[in-house]
Parts: structure tokens; sequence; C-alpha cells
């Protein structure tokens, strides 16, 4: 949820006296307030805005704070929302308890208006760098699984997904495809326009043939100016007219690179799978490939 000010999610039993206070402190220090008189709505508020921090009565009707607190760290979605829980002086084993299951702070009744402030903002810091810290976990693992100039699962994820794949056809006895994508006289186009050309010309390539692969299937860039498109479910005939739209897709109109219009086809080898390894299945259809550049390039070919 799209969020200005730190949203926190306040959990304190309508009968305690020192709600209204807490929410109106919260509040003129510039924080978005929710509140919850018990822990069953509690769990629906996290569930449905993801606050940036929980401030949870031990005292609560129905389920008790400590039981909110375990629920929330039993789910991965919200195990990482810091939670202060509100104590009051007599209750330190209680508190013990709390921290030892995952409660990040704990502010004592009666409140010290400085003491709050100092907590939730340590609470938000937690929050922060823990957020940072997944967000830069995601693009790590995007990274080494994206081929950075096109977008497209590079060659390591790709062979992840056959490998898989087959498996799955080992096991189901699923019908499967796979054809090799190779971009016509590709040197020449580098030879002429650079680098930087080329690159435009593989990247406008990759989104050409990603618009041209169905939902479930997987593209890949293998490796240069070759592409690897993986076809669960397709029969010999489905391999055929696949093979022949990622053709026809890339040929459709010239590439704009270079600043200028280039007319680029690809070459297409497709093999059907028929019991043999992933390394087999690509080889066969790597043959179809060099037999569909022989026969003038931009053109489809079965593998033997």
């Amino acid at each position: 949820m799209a969020k200005g000010q730190p949203d926190l999610l306040l959990v304190v039993d309508d009968s305690d006296t020192m709600r209204g206070l807490l929410e109106l402190q919260l509040t003129q220090r510039g924080y978005e307030v929710v509140t919850a008189a018990d822990g069953e709505r509690a769990l629906e508020l996290v569930a449905e805005r993801r606050p940036d921090a929980i401030l949870l009565d031990h005292e609560l009707p129905g389920l008790s704070g400590l039981e909110v607190l375990e629920r929330l760290r039993a789910d991965d979605r919200l195990a990482a929302v810091p939670v202060i829980m509100l104590t009051s002086e007599r209750e330190r084993e209680l508190l013990l308890t709390s921290l030892r299951a995952g409660a990040q702070d704990h502010l004592r009744k009666p409140f010290d208006p400085a003491e709050l402030e100092a907590r939730v903002a340590a609470a938000l810091r937690v929050k922060k760098l823990n957020d940072a810290l997944v967000d830069a976990n995601r693009r790590l693992a995007e990274q080494a699984l994206t081929d950075h100039l096109t977008g497209l699962a590079n060659r390591r994820h790709g062979a992840h997904e056959l490998d898989r794949a087959v498996a799955l056809c080992v096991r189901h006895g699923q019908a499967l495809a796979l054809a090799r994508i190779d971009v016509d006289h590709f040197k020449a186009v580098n030879d002429t326009h650079g680098h930087q050309g080329g690159d435009e010309v593989l990247a406008e390539v990759a989104r050409r043939l990603a618009g041209a692969v169905r939902g479930g299937d997987e593209l890949a860039r293998w490796g240069g100016d070759e592409f690897v498109a993986i076809l669960p479910g397709t029969d010999k005939p489905g391999a055929l007219r696949a093979a022949e739209r990622l053709r026809a897709a890339v040929a459709a109109a010239p590439v704009q690179a270079a600043e200028t219009e280039l007319a680029v086809t690809v070459s297409v080898g497709w093999a059907h799978w028929s019991g043999d390894t992933p390394d087999d299945l690509l080889a066969r259809a790597d043959r179809a490939l060099y037999r569909a550049k022989d026969a003038g390039r931009d053109t489809v070919f079965p593998a033997a």
C-alpha cells in the first residue's frame, strides 16, 4: 500500500485508559495510526495494511498479545514487521518471554512521551533497514537469473528450467519442445554498426521473441546472438507453429538500431522431446538450427 507517513498499528483494549493518550501522542508526531481492540482484529489489519510497526499490548480480550506476536512471527509475510510490546512494571517475566518470541522492543506503562518517540523511531529504523536488505537481495537474485541486456532469463536460469521441464516429462509423460533461435548475419551488424548497434538489435529481437511465446513458455538468452525457447506441453505440430511464430515475429518489420532501420531475421531449429536428456535435446535443436542456416536463413527446420 502506498503511504506517506509511517503507518502504525496500535493494539490496545478499548477499556485501557492509555489507548487514547497513545493514539494522540503518535498522531501528533505525524504517524498514521490505526487501532485494534483485540488480537483477531489486529491480525486482520496487519494482513490488510502491512504496517511499518505495531504497538501491541499484552493484555487483550480473546487472543493475548503474546499469542498475536507468535502468529505474526509464524507468518513469513509478516515476520519482519517490528513489534513493540506494551507492558506494566510488574510483568518482567512476561517481557522477557515476548522478547524471546520475537518482539523488537517494549514500552512500560505508564509511558514517557520521549521514550515512546525514541522506541517507535528505533523500530522504524529497523523496518527501513530490513526493507532495504530485502530489496537488495531481490535485485541480486534477479541479476543472478536475468540477462542484463535483454531482461530475459540468462543461460543459467534457462538451463535450470529446461532440466525441470524434462524432469516433468519423465515423471508425468508430458510433451515438450525446444527451439534454438539465432540472429542471421549478426557479425555483420556488429562490424557495420558497432557493439551498441548490435546490442540494440539484440534487445529488440528479444522483445519480439518474448511477445511471440505463450505464458507458460520460458525464453532465455543462451549467449551472444542465440536464444532458446522451452515449450512445455507442445506436440510436434504445435512446435512447428511456435517456431514459425518466433521467426515471423522478428522478420515482421525492420529493427530501429544505430539510428537506422535494419532488416533483421532469425533462423530457428526445433526438436521435440523423445526421452533424451536436456543436453541431447539441445544438441538436436542445435543441429536443426544449422540446417536452417544452410537452407538460406530466415527459416525454420525440425530436428531429425
